[in-house]
């Protein structure tokens, strides 16, 4: 009895340490939310950061489309047309700036969520590159692409105990249906 107790330990510790390192990483959720709804399809999409964790996280700054040092929203289509014609996809970025001073400096001006806190972008559609408005189905979705910083740039941020949104975000998927 001894020794299986010692085995399922063995066996269970790095799935337990695993799965806590990873809720660690994802204390950061994304969420879409949308208004200005005109026949049926939204003409304003807001990407919402949710601290789902227990302490406080960093979002950077967010970018047009690519940058080094800050993230980077995506809203991402897929069309389907009421009428016979070829369904689409579609999707954009939505910005900020560039440039930064150094990592340590730029932190600062990173939105601080606490726990349970949240943090709202909003965009038109037209200024995320979905310009889309025919009829037919639309599946809306966003994405987070964190900086890409370097190891010296991360090694700097964990010494200064500065936890931040790191890893790649997928919201759920939005559904609308547009008649005309």
């Amino acid at each position: 009895m001894c020794n299986l107790a010692v085995v399922l330990v063995l066996v269970l510790f790095p799935c337990i340490v695993s799965a806590q390192t990873q809720a660690a990483k994802q204390s950061i959720e994304l969420q879409l939310k949308p208004s200005g709804i005109i026949n049926g399809v939204p003409e304003r999409i807001s990407f919402v950061f949710l601290n789902i964790g227990d302490h406080e996280v960093r979002i950077p700054i967010v970018s047009p489309c690519r940058a080094s040092t800050t993230g980077i929203l995506i809203l991402n289509l897929n069309f389907s047309p009421a009428e016979p014609q070829t369904p689409g996809k579609g999707g954009g970025c939505g910005g900020g700036t560039s440039h930064p001073p150094g990592i340590l400096e730029e932190s600062k001006t990173w939105a601080r969520l606490k726990s349970g806190e949240s943090l709202t972008l909003s965009y038109q559609r037209t200024e995320l590159f979905v310009f889309e408005e025919a009829p037919g189905d639309y599946d809306f979705w966003g994405e987070y692409h964190p900086p890409k910083l370097t190891a010296e740039q991360i090694v700097a941020l964990e010494n200064a105990r500065i936890d931040f949104a790191r890893e790649p975000l997928t919201s759920v998927h939005l559904r609308f249906k547009r008649t005309r």
